[in-house]
């Protein structure tokens, strides 16, 4: 939806039979009770690097990426190690074969990269607060993080222990250790001396306020470079530590956030104005000599800046790396680049396909065939910025803010293709294509109405001006549900699609951003309060029956699958909620991600999250059902059953019955229905859910969680109700 912003042994006879009941028997509860990461794609947001021999090593939001260079003009991916939770990768420092990330609020990885191919995860420090960049002299790792400088023993990669600390002013963002002081850029307090050497009792010895933030810092014999964010490039004396002494000032045209000094030359890593070069021959009257401009302003921000022989590399945010030939510093040009995506916005998923929003980039499609290693195989760069992304057989339609909507024609994947366009009034944000319509929430252009049954020509059909800015829109039979910002819920009537007209409205009490429709239940999602449901069976009066506002964040995403309602939740990533009880919908389990949630599709098992800073695949224990409850009057069951399925053997699909004991249960009681092949392997969740005392049908349809379909053969279903469980087979015949 839309967002604001095993066994491989073949066996036969008893001995298999032998083998499914020891399964049985042995393997307890085989529905996991958490979340996992499976992987991510698109990465973006990257701050620093680092090169060595022919690598360079990259710090993402996501963790560490690892790219070739020995051919400069072609550099290619060679792995990425994605790290769980809220790391948010910062600086790095490569030594010995190991890398050193500042992660944020995990504080700090310890990565073995003696093959680059297969990066692992060795140790990790948390500090106590975000850390942004990490420094390694000999044994020690000098950190900085919110509270200033902490010092980490790594002589044991494995078993980081922590050494000293000295707490800062502000924020230490950026640090630099030589001899036996640590010079720190110290955010609004600008530079900070600290003396290391006793590493178990660091003590401050001198200090210079800067005019702007302190972000960066580069230390060459007695002289400090500090890149001060709006003052450009500062340089400092500090031959007495204890008295630095600022003698030469540049300002940079744009907002400095890192400085590398190679012989003669600053190389100031400078915003959105690229690459500054700086002469400090004479380091009281600096000047610049040469710049590289990135390709355009949204094309990114260079964040940090590494020198090693001609070449600089620069972490430029959302273009990636970006490989400058600075041989002749007057002139200074590309040699080569990586080139990483822009923000991912929304996610669809139709087959094994993600087609992804990705802003600036357009529409991104990803395979995902193999979920734990999607592959981008086709891209289109729409005319504007893509922001809501819906998919229907060959077509993809892009709603692209200002100019409104395209369709994308994706038969061939690997190259997809304009098919047709329609500008809208507004800020399309969003679209819901339904049998020869497409629905625009178009921002303060309300709903749009546009008839594609023609896609090379789409053409407007109706419209109904929204008192808000229609963020989100959901169709279901001929009402469609608006998501209005500021106003709410809009229920709008588009039986007459020439002549839309409002039936029912609520407002709610913050920015209704994404809507999700199921029976005769509305999930809005709501920026600054949660998750809003309502009762629409009478569209005409919206009856808000539940709401839960989970801490940590905002709301911009929902999708509803079963009694499960799955949610972007800003920087808290994703939270799922149970609403088996729509009037109480409770926090079923979370996953916070490096990035802001800000669309979720959920298909089977797997979870689609966009999360900003890349697309991140996620897979639950929730897999889909589709059971009912069956009306058997007042009387609970007084027993737990199972009943054969029916039809036996079938094709394509079968109903499985079965009671919920309501005797000396508690209620709701877990319940899980799972089918699994003959080889013990879980093919399908068909119930994961707590569920009331009474009398259930599930139906199987023949497919995996993936939703592909099984071949012929004996399967078995297991369902576990509490402590009880119970196996029946049944036989599928094509």
């Amino acid at each position: 939806m839309c967002s604001c912003n095993s066994f491989s042994n073949k066996l036969c006879g008893w001995g298999l039979g032998f083998l499914l009941l020891s399964f049985f028997i042995f393997a307890g509860n085989v529905c996991a009770s958490d979340i996992n990461y499976v992987s991510s794609t698109l990465w973006t947001e990257f701050y620093d690097v680092q090169v060595e021999g022919n690598y360079a090593y990259c710090a993402f939001a996501n963790g560490l990426a690892i790219v070739n260079i020995s051919n400069p003009a072609n550099p290619s991916f060679v792995s990425q190690l994605y790290f769980t939770g809220t790391g948010d990768g910062k600086g790095l420092f490569v030594k010995d074969s190991y890398v050193y990330l500042a992660d944020g609020d995990s504080g700090l990885k310890i990565i073995d990269v003696n093959d680059p191919a297969n990066p692992n995860l060795v140790g990790s420090y948390v500090t106590p607060g975000r850390a942004w960049d990490v420094y390694v002299k000999d044994s020690l790792a000098y950190v900085v993080d919110d509270y200033g400088l902490q010092i980490i023993k790594i002589s044991d990669p494995a078993h980081p222990s922590f050494k000293g600390n000295y707490e800062t002013p502000v924020w230490a963002m950026d640090v630099v250790v030589q001899d036996s002081f640590a010079y720190i850029a110290d955010y609004t307090k600008g530079l900070l001396i600290i003396k290391v050497k006793d590493p178990a009792n660091p003590e401050s010895v001198g200090s210079y306020d800067t005019p702007s933030i302190a972000y960066g810092i580069c230390v060459k014999d007695s002289l400090v470079y500090l890149a001060d964010y709006a003052t450009g490039l500062m340089i400092f004396n500090v031959k007495d530590p204890s008295d630095p002494d600022s003698i030469g000032c540049y300002n940079t045209i744009g907002y400095a956030r890192d400085v590398f000094v190679k012989d003669s030359l600053a190389y100031v890593a400078d915003g959105l104005y690229g690459l500054q070069i700086i002469r400090v021959k004479d380091p009281t009257a600096p000047d610049s000599i040469g710049n590289y401009m990135t390709p355009g302003w949204n094309a990114g921000h260079a964040e940090g800046v590494f020198v090693l022989g001609n070449l600089a590399y620069v972490a430029n945010r959302t273009l990636g790396l970006q490989i400058i030939n600075v041989g002749t510093p007057t002139s200074p040009s590309l040699a080569g680049s990586y080139n990483t995506p822009d923000y991912s916005y929304d996610v669809y998923v139709q087959d094994s396909m993600a087609y992804v929003a990705g802003y600036a980039d357009g529409l991104q499609i990803v395979n995902l065939s193999d979920p734990a290693h999607p592959e981008v195989v086709g891209n289109y760069v729409t005319s504007n910025y893509a922001y809501g992304v819906y998919a229907q057989d060959s077509l993809v339609y892009v709603a692209i803010g200002g100019n409104g909507l395209q369709i994308v024609g994706v038969s061939d994947l690997a190259n997809p293709h304009l098919v047709g366009s329609y500008h809208t009034p507004g800020f399309a944000h969003c679209v819901f294509p339904k049998d020869s319509l497409a629905y625009v929430a178009d921002g303060t252009g309300g709903l749009e109405i546009i008839r594609v049954s023609h896609p090379s020509t789409p053409d407007s059909l109706g419209s109904y001006d929204t008192p808000g800015n229609a963020y989100a829109v959901y169709v279901k039979d001929s009402i469609a549900y608006v998501a209005d910002y500021d106003s709410g819920l809009q229920i709008i009537k588009v039986k007459d699609p020439k002549h839309p007209s409002l039936i029912g409205h609520y407002k709610t009490k913050g920015q209704a951003c994404d809507i999700f429709v199921k029976d005769n239940l509305a999930y809005v999602a709501d920026v600054s309060y949660g998750l809003y449901i309502f009762d629409i069976s009478d569209p005409a009066h919206p009856d808000s029956i539940g709401r839960i506002d989970p801490s940590g964040g905002y709301t911009y995403g929902v999708y509803v699958q079963d009694s499960l309602a799955y949610l972007a939740y800003d920087w808290s990533g994703l939270k799922v909620i149970s609403v088996s009880d729509p009037a109480h919908p409770t926090l079923k389990s979370s996953y916070d991600t490096p990035g802001s949630g800000e669309a979720v599709f959920v298909k089977g098992n797997y979870v689609y999250l966009a999360d900003k800073y890349s697309v991140i695949i996620l897979e639950t224990p929730y897999g889909p059902s589709d059971v009912r409850e069956i009306d058997q009057g007042t009387e609970l069951p007084s027993d737990f059953t199972l009943s054969q399925n029916y039809p036996n053997p079938f094709n394509p699909t079968t109903t499985i019955k079965f009671k919920v004991q309501g005797s000396r249960f508690k209620v709701p009681i877990p319940t899980t229905l799972i089918i699994y092949n003959i080889l013990g392997q879980k093919i399908r969740t068909l119930v994961d859910e707590p569920l009331k005392p009474g009398t259930y049908e599930a139906v199987w349809d023949g497919k995996d969680d993936s939703e592909k379909d099984v071949s012929s053969g004996i399967y078995f279903y297991r369902i576990k109700i509490d402590k009880s469980s119970q196996t029946k087979k049944m036989v599928l015949i094509k």
